[in-house]
């Protein structure tokens, strides 16, 4: 399964050039990793946009990956995104994802073993970079030399970095990284040579480049220069020689082989892109989405009428590829976070972008290689822009901190651990929140003795302001300098609120949306198997087994799912269904002697012996439940 690394991660609302004098935008040489400093505000996949509303990858673009067939699998589609992992070997070799300016092909994280036989077993190609191991940041790796002008490898006492401690960790800036040639497959620009299914001959290329978790693995993308010399990017005028490829949602009846023409993804060119909205995730994919206010929040970007998602048009001429295209994803794109925004939600979403793009069909490798620098370095075959792994932020020496990019400081995240999503919470609903930046939430780690939660754990204490003014306590179930475990008061006020935790004189804060139902049922492991009890009832008796073992109906007794959760509210009524199949819900309320947490007893319908592993949907006050997988046999 993709693993979901929960990376220290706040905000982004400006993606500015980093560089510059200090007390600019920072001293442009210590450069902050936009994995490092943005995945928080990132979608299920992997992407997002800043204010201009520009939806881009700075790394592994999962969902176009699945979308093609690049040795990715589902694992589940939840209410926040479809969740993917990588297939097990054997693989076959990626795909091409995209085009760099420099002309050269973007692959996925697959390429044959011997660069040179395309006979040879298909592994994953690993980079070949890792982090320094170093004790203080007073020197910069070689491979980045060439992207600082006039700043030599061992850098003056104004040039350093900050300490490396929790608040600015190894991995926080590219510079933390180095390039070590022959521990991976790859070369300093993240590509190299090799032959491959659209090139028999060979060519240059670069790689998506991912962990053996399927975690995107630095340089994600590319390395930070071109390898070839870029004269791609943005055109005024398409020149009227070009010819026609793609146009209308067609092809326009010139055959092609060429690479650079075949491998765009036009088959979704007539499909509306689709967003789901982070203040209602159950509402599912929307074709508008906000442009303006939403609950209160300032949000930038959106769409208020259908948008065309994929390439609009191809055209070439003997040099030169152009495309034209909105930029819009052609998989679901959303919902977007960020706890230290109104509501706790990341106010971007993504606008028309009106592409006309050239990409150069004759790529060469550069005599004098030339830094990728910020914004975008190329587009994926769905039209979507390939971003580097710069966030516009670096180190400023004289102030202590970063400048630039989004604001990035000790904070936290709140999420359900009920079934670990994102999103709207409800008055008396079980939370966690996650340590962001270094944040310690707490002095040490406790547990509460009983089912009464304290109002102070492990030298933490929860305070809830609500959107009408008040101010409450919460209590704490769980505490430890990295995760809180704690339930909202039940009189919270709906609308946007603010948390902050206290530990000493150290205040943490997130922002979170409360609304009157927002139901969850709690999840037993990573495929999403109901967390619950099957119980069988034959002749008074009853036989009660784990929700997630393999489920037999019998013809002469009742069996029921009982199931867990947090987010009811006040509502005591419920619908289900099973496999689409309308299922009673005999019992909708709190789960007996534990505050906060919700219990369903839904009666199995016969029909669906032998349906094999099916999803579970509970809807409360018409908001349906994140769905959990449960087996017939």
């Amino acid at each position: 399964m993709r693993t979901i690394l929960l990376l220290p991660v706040f905000s982004v609302t400006l993606l500015a050039q980093p560089g510059g004098p200090p007390g600019g935008q920072g001293d442009g040489i210590w450069r902050r990793n936009a994995f490092w400093g943005e995945a928080q505000t990132m979608d299920a996949c992997e992407g997002h946009q800043p204010q201009t509303g520009q939806y881009h990858h700075h790394m592994n673009p999962i969902c176009l990956r699945a979308q093609v067939d690049d040795n990715a699998e589902l694992v589940a589609t939840r209410r926040t995104g479809a969740d993917y992992r990588e297939k097990a070997a054997p693989w076959k070799h990626s795909p091409i994802l995209g085009w760099a300016w420099d002309g050269y092909p973007i692959y996925g994280p697959y390429g044959y073993g011997n660069p040179n036989d395309a006979t040879s077993p298909v592994t994953r190609l690993r980079p070949g970079f890792r982090l320094r191991s170093i004790a203080a940041r007073t020197s910069l790796p070689a491979w980045t030399l060439p992207t600082h002008p006039g700043v030599g490898e061992t850098l003056t006492a104004l040039q350093y970095g900050p300490p490396i401690n929790a608040e600015f960790p190894l991995g926080r800036y590219i510079e933390d990284y180095e390039y070590a040639a022959g521990i991976g497959d790859l070369d300093q620009y993240n590509g190299r040579f090799a032959v491959t299914p659209e090139y028999p001959q060979g060519t240059y290329a670069y790689h998506v480049t991912i962990d053996g978790n399927g975690v995107p693995a630095f340089p994600y993308i590319m390395a930070g220069q071109f390898y070839g010399t870029a004269r791609g990017g943005n055109v005024q005028t398409i020149p009227t020689s070009a010819t026609v490829y793609f146009q209308n949602g067609q092809m326009a009846g010139n055959p092609q082989t060429a690479p650079l023409l075949t491998s765009w993804l036009t088959k979704h060119s007539t499909a509306n892109a689709q967003v789901v909205s982070s203040f209602n995730p159950s509402a599912g994919p929307q074709t508008t989405w906000p442009t303006g206010n939403l609950w209160g929040t300032r949000t930038s970007g959106g769409a208020s009428s259908p948008v065309l998602a994929g390439p609009q048009a191809i055209y070439y001429t003997d040099s030169e590829a152009y495309m034209t295209g909105f930029g819009m994803g052609t998989y679901v794109m959303g919902p977007w976070f960020d706890p230290g925004q109104t509501g706790g939600d990341f106010g971007n979403y993504p606008s028309r972008q009106n592409y006309q793009m050239q990409v150069p069909r004759n790529p060469e490798a550069a005599q004098t290689r030339t830094a990728t620098g910020l914004g975008v370095q190329g587009l994926w075959i769905n039209g979507v822009a390939v971003y580097n792994f710069l966030d516009g932020a670096s180190y400023g020496n004289a102030r202590g901190a970063d400048a630039g990019g989004g604001i990035v400081t000790p904070a936290m995240q709140v999420f359900s651990p009920i079934s670990w999503e994102r999103g709207p919470v409800s008055p008396g609903s079980l939370l966690a929140a996650y340590s962001l930046f270094g944040a310690a939430l707490a002095d040490r780690t406790e547990a509460a003795p009983g089912a009464a939660w304290p109002a102070t754990l492990g030298g933490a204490a929860i305070t809830v302001q609500d959107a009408a003014g008040a101010t409450r306590g919460a209590g704490i179930g769980y505490a430890s300098p990295a995760t809180l475990y704690f339930r909202l008061p039940e009189n919270t006020a709906l609308g946007n609120a603010t948390l902050t935790v206290s530990v000493g004189s150290r205040n943490y804060r997130s922002n979170i949306n409360v609304q009157a139902t927002y139901p969850h049922l709690a999840i037993a492991n990573a495929e999403y198997a109901a967390s619950g009890q099957v119980v069988h009832v034959r002749g008074g008796q009853q036989v009660v087994e784990a929700a997630s073992q393999p489920i037999s109906l019998e013809g002469d007794s009742e069996t029921y799912l009982v199931l867990y959760g947090s987010g009811r509210g006040a509502e005591t009524a419920a619908a289900a269904t099973i496999a689409g199949i309308a299922a009673e819900v005999t019992y909708a309320g709190p789960m007996p002697s534990f505050s906060g947490a919700d219990q369903y007893n839904v009666r199995i319908p016969g029909e669906l012996a032998g349906r094999g592993a099916v999803d579970v949907v509970v809807t409360v006050a018409g908001r349906p439940s994140n769905a959990v997988r449960v087996k017939f046999q």
